[in-house]
């Protein structure tokens, strides 16, 4: 008689707030999925308060599946991390290994990827000192950058930059975060802003600012090596608008991995990319995450070249909503991973 297994789907909640997977839009259809297929589910809440108290919840499971950001209401997730790096090597299969989150998941893979054929002008500053000496250099190549902190979601240390004028003493600088106004401060008051970036040894990532995001951005969603559908968001962060300011992000629509306005992107990713990636970090197809996305500058419309696309960034950590027709694809890969793993 077949096995029973059991997978706990890890949502964050402050101490005291009650959750469900089962009621939550963003997790309920894969959940009703596993429990339809004969999968049970444990809904684990968790919080750096809580992260002793479930360890041995934990220990039970067969799968842990996690949807926590790297920054959660003012706390990392080192501690989390840990944790998981612990069930793993006692058998619990966990979507994505905290050392492939580190690989794949910060802003550096823009960096560590930038020969490839969707990589860009990327420069990367491992200490401030390096900034400071480096930086205005690439400003006055390239006009306008994006500096990007090492880890972060929601536009959260991403920053637009460019000169005010042509006397290359005061620089204007756009937060991603919603609400965000343009500012302009000297150069000196610039670079005292991003001293704290570099407090905890990360490194601060600068990418040649992309025009074409006027397009749009596709998000291609992938489980392991599969592209698993699409999702495409006309409006982003930093996209331009009239008085300088951050205009709310559109709505994004998704797609199913059959779909013909991204077919050619599906097939640079499945016959090269993912493979040149995985290859590039060491990494086989069970360490590649179960859940994960990358975001594309279009760069030329109605051309299936392999320059129409430039990566933006990947989201390794918590990547939800996704689209339905990922559902599926995630649910075997767990079955074939468990059944490869038992």
């Amino acid at each position: 008689m077949k096995k029973t297994n059991v997978v706990g789907f890890m949502i964050y909640a402050a101490e005291g707030v009650e959750r469900s997977v089962f009621t939550d839009d963003k997790y309920k259809l894969l959940a009703e999925y596993f429990v339809e297929s004969g999968t049970n589910v444990e809904t684990i809440l968790y919080n750096n308060t809580k992260a002793e108290r479930l360890r041995e919840q934990l220990r039970r499971l067969d799968a842990l599946l996690v949807w926590v950001n790297p920054i959660e209401q003012g706390e990392d997730r080192s501690m989390l991390d840990q944790l998981l790096i612990e069930l793993h090597a006692n058998g619990v299969m966990i979507s994505t290994h905290p050392d492939t989150i580190m690989q794949l998941g910060t802003k550096r893979v823009l960096f560590d990827t930038r020969d490839m054929q969707w990589g860009s002008d990327v420069e990367l500053y491992t200490t401030f000192q390096d900034f400071q000496e480096r930086f205005l250099q690439s400003l006055k190549r390239s006009n306008t950058r994006v500096l990007k902190q090492y880890r972060g979601d929601g536009g959260n240390g991403v920053f637009k930059v460019h000169f005010e004028d042509s006397s290359m003493n005061r620089i204007k600088i756009l937060h991603a975060k919603r609400n965000s106004t343009e500012e302009t401060i000297t150069t000196e008051a610039f670079f005292t802003s991003f001293k704290g970036y570099f407090d905890h040894g990360n490194p601060l990532i600068n990418q040649d600012w992309n025009d074409h995001i006027t397009n749009g951005i596709v998000r291609c969603y992938m489980t392991s090596d599969m592209v698993v559908g699409f999702g495409y968001q006309e409006i982003n962060a930093l996209y331009p608008g009239e008085h300088g300011g951050v205009i709310p992000p559109g709505k994004r629509y998704y797609f199913t991995e059959n779909c013909a306005l991204f077919s050619d992107l599906r097939q640079f990713m499945e016959s090269t990319w993912i493979r040149e990636l995985a290859h590039r970090f060491k990494l086989s197809k069970n360490d590649l995450p179960i859940i994960w996305d990358a975001d594309f500058f279009i760069n030329e419309v109605h051309t299936s070249s392999e320059r129409t696309y430039s990566l933006c960034e990947m989201n390794v950590s918590c990547v939800s909503p996704f689209p339905e027709s990922a559902i599926p694809k995630i649910y075997a890969e767990i079955e074939r991973r468990l059944s490869h793993f038992s």
